[in-house]
């Protein structure tokens, strides 16, 4: 029966796959908080115009927030500087930010912990230049507070520089500056990118001690780790133990573990912290639905796969031509041609089209199902930009269909089209034509080839297999007249496993007679 979108429809009748919709139902697109382009704010005020500042910098928009102050009615002051600064550091735009300090200093305000802490953020990261704002916060006499001192934890972190960052941090408490989650949390990332587990535990329960419980952010982080090493029971138990340390795992968390759990195979458990994330009256995220879709697809569950793709616009999850492969692939996998197709189909209807991977697994998929002309008509398509993936893929299907022309008309196809064949090209063409019985014609194109690569090698040993040894000696000569170097050992092995297996037919002294000609006495 061929495969029908309307099916998985039904899928909502099905208790198991019910049960995973009705989680994912809440899921759904939150409007951008950014303010509409060209805002301006109701009030002619300091306070006004800086919370629309503020607005256009959390949503990641800085040139509304250079628009606005320029726009100023009135002489900026420190705080609007302090936002301008701090917009112009988190875009990348750290010579603008940097010029907006100096302009701050001219105009003879005094700067303020936190616009230091973004001039900070605009540092190339060496110590010297990190050292030089510590010595401004003390000619202007602006102390350094916890913002700033885990800037510059975090800058270190970022170099690998963890044992300063360390130091830093303790005599963050020896100037008296309190010391907050995010003190220790660049830290305890750092240790866990290194795979210095134990010490990352070990920081955790420093912070417990110093009066410094850790957050949601330290302890994903801490799982993070320990994911990145599969102690899953160790995750568990700090899972389990969240209620009694005083934290609560945030979706976060669980998409940090979910995502682990399916990368290493343990499909069941990863969908399960769907089921664990709705009694803990969390809501699945956009990220929650791509990692179960992973799961799915790695899983074989198609039904489910497909059900999830048809609901992704009510659960406001972009699924982009990556998803669609994915799907596609495993199915190719599973042998499951007509669900391939009818994807393939359905991309061509969302309008945003397949790519040419999509197009690579849908010649997979009709080769697997015999259908090698139509697939040739796929490849005959010039405006897709095929690789030599997808050809090898054509090549390999006319092989395993014993079609030894089409391979040569798809090797010469490759060549017009002026794709380089690789290694697996060759030696797919090589075995074709010696399972033929053409090993003449392939001694004799290879002879025309510049170099020894790897395909003579693996020539070299079909002939042997194929007890042509004659065609082995005229290929050594061949090689030896036009100058290459010949590696005997890789010649010489296949040829001693064959004739000295056949010694009691005598080929021993055929197999002397080759390794003299090989130049091994």
């Amino acid at each position: 029966m061929p495969f029908r979108p309307t099916v998985p429809r039904r899928c909502l009748h099905d208790s198991k796959l019910s049960s995973f919709l009705y989680a994912l139902a809440s899921v759904s697109s939150t409007p951008s908080s950014s303010p509409p382009p060209g805002s301006v704010p109701a009030a002619r005020t300091p306070a006004a115009y800086n919370a629309l500042m503020s607005a256009y910098s959390r949503a990641g928009r800085p040139d509304e927030v250079l628009r606005l102050f320029r726009s100023l009615p009135f002489p900026p002051t420190a705080l609007l500087y302090t936002t301008l600064i701090s917009s112009l550091a988190a875009s990348g735009r750290r010579r603008a930010a940097r010029a907006a300090f100096s302009s701050l200093l001219v105009c003879g305000l005094a700067p303020t912990a936190s616009a230091f802490t973004a001039l900070l953020k605009c540092q190339d990261g060496s110590l010297d230049s990190m050292y030089h704002v510590f010595l401004a916060m003390a000619a202007t006499k602006c102390p350094p507070d916890a913002a700033v001192y885990n800037c510059y934890i975090s800058m270190l972190c970022d170099s690998g520089r963890l044992e300063e960052a360390r130091g830093i941090l303790d005599h963050m408490v020896d100037e008296g500056v309190r010391s907050t989650a995010r003190s220790y949390t660049a830290i305890l990332r750092g240790y866990c990118e290194q795979g210095r587990i134990l010490e990352a535990e070990r920081l955790l329960d420093d912070m417990a001690d110093a009066g410094c419980p850790p957050d949601v952010v330290s302890y994903s982080v801490l799982i993070e780790g320990l994911c990145g090493v599969r102690e899953f029971n160790k995750v568990e138990m700090i899972l389990g133990e969240s209620d009694d340390k005083g934290w609560t795992p945030n979706a976060v968390t669980y998409n940090i573990y979910m995502s682990a759990l399916c990368r290493t195979g343990f499909l069941d458990g990863a969908c399960h912290q769907v089921d664990i994330m709705r009694s803990r009256g969390l809501l699945p995220t956009v990220e929650t639905v791509s990692i179960l879709f992973d799961c799915l697809c790695r899983d074989s569950r198609f039904l489910e796969a497909v059900c999830l793709l048809e609901h992704s616009e009510e659960l406001g999850w972009h699924a982009d031509v990556f998803c669609y492969n994915t799907l596609m692939g495993r199915l190719c996998d599973a042998g499951d041609f007509a669900r391939v197709f009818k994807l393939l189909v359905d991309l061509l209807k969302k309008g945003f089209g397949p790519d040419m991977f999509s197009f690579t697994i849908a010649i997979r998929g009709l080769c697997g199902a015999g259908k090698l002309q139509v697939a040739q008509c796929l490849m005959d398509n010039e405006w897709i930009g095929y690789d030599v993936v997808a050809f090898n893929t054509l090549v390999h299907g006319f092989y395993n269909a014993g079609d030894l022309l089409g391979v040569k008309l798809t090797y010469m196809k490759m060549h017009s089209r002026q794709i380089s064949p690789n290694n697996f090209t060759n030696a797919t063409l090589i075995d074709s034509l010696c399972k033929d019985q053409k090993f003449v014609e392939k001694v004799n194109s290879e002879a025309r080839d510049e170099s020894v690569p790897d395909h003579v090698v693996h020539l070299n040993s079909r002939l042997v297999k194929g007890v042509k040894f004659t065609k082995v000696l005229n290929l050594l000569d061949e090689i030896r007249c036009r100058g290459f170097d010949l590696d005997t050992r890789v010649f010489f092995i296949p040829l001693v496993n064959v004739l000295c297996g056949d010694y009691e037919r005598g080929n021993i002294n055929e197999a002397a007679y080759i390794l003299t000609r090989l130049g091994i006495r």
